[in-house]
């Protein structure tokens, strides 16, 4: 089938699910597993993205459960990928996740998009970088538990960003929202006085 009526199928669908997903009955956990292999296909995969971040974000709380074990890691390893819109597009699917589906996801499907985080914070590619540390926001704000895996290359980049006179606009607003999030947190070695050492320091 002509590429482009695979993305519109895989956009229709994620319509369908994302306003009428709980008419579906028996039939949702079959349709989410199609939405999974396409996810695994090189072509479809950013349309795949697009559409299970809209379902993710359906106020009908669509049961995502069949397809989060396998999903997140997949999703996790879009991050490394060098393909900006796909990075961009996953960031976005996993933080609408976060929000939504906390009680879903397990401390090893976190754990596997924390570890592809640290090259997406560099100010190389600024919109990439605030759309990484929004998403540690919603972290910090959904998932506390899970940020005292952030304080060592996560914090160094965080970091390095901050001194970085490229850092200004959404990016610079992230970050300030980010930090402020985490000293509520109140984790270990990331209080308030310890950062101010941190950004203040040589």
């Amino acid at each position: 089938i002509d590429q482009e009526v695979k993305e519109r199928a895989i956009s229709c669908m994620g319509q369908i699910i994302c306003s009428l997903g709980d008419n579906l009955g028996s039939d949702l956990p079959s349709t989410l597993q199609i939405f999974l292999e396409r996810l695994k296909n090189e072509i479809t995969r950013l349309t795949t993205v697009k559409a299970l971040t809209l379902i993710a974000g359906s106020p009908l709380k669509i049961d995502l459960r069949p397809v989060l074990g396998e999903g997140v890691p997949i999703l996790a390893s879009f991050l490394r990928k060098n393909q900006r819109a796909l990075k961009l597009g996953t960031l976005a699917a996993l933080d609408i996740l976060i929000k939504n589906y906390s009680d879903s996801l397990t401390a090893a499907m976190i754990d596997a998009v924390l570890d592809e985080l640290p090259p997406l914070i560099s100010e190389s590619d600024m919109h990439v970088s605030q759309m990484a540390i929004s998403f540690l926001t919603t972290l910090a704000k959904v998932y506390p538990s899970s940020l005292s895996k952030i304080s060592g290359s996560i914090l160094n980049e965080l970091i390095g960003l901050v001194r970085s006179p490229l850092l200004q606009g959404g990016a610079l607003s992230a970050m300030l929202e980010f930090f402020q999030a985490l000293v509520v947190t109140g984790t270990s070695n990331l209080g308030y006085m310890d950062l101010l050492r941190m950004l203040t320091g040589p």
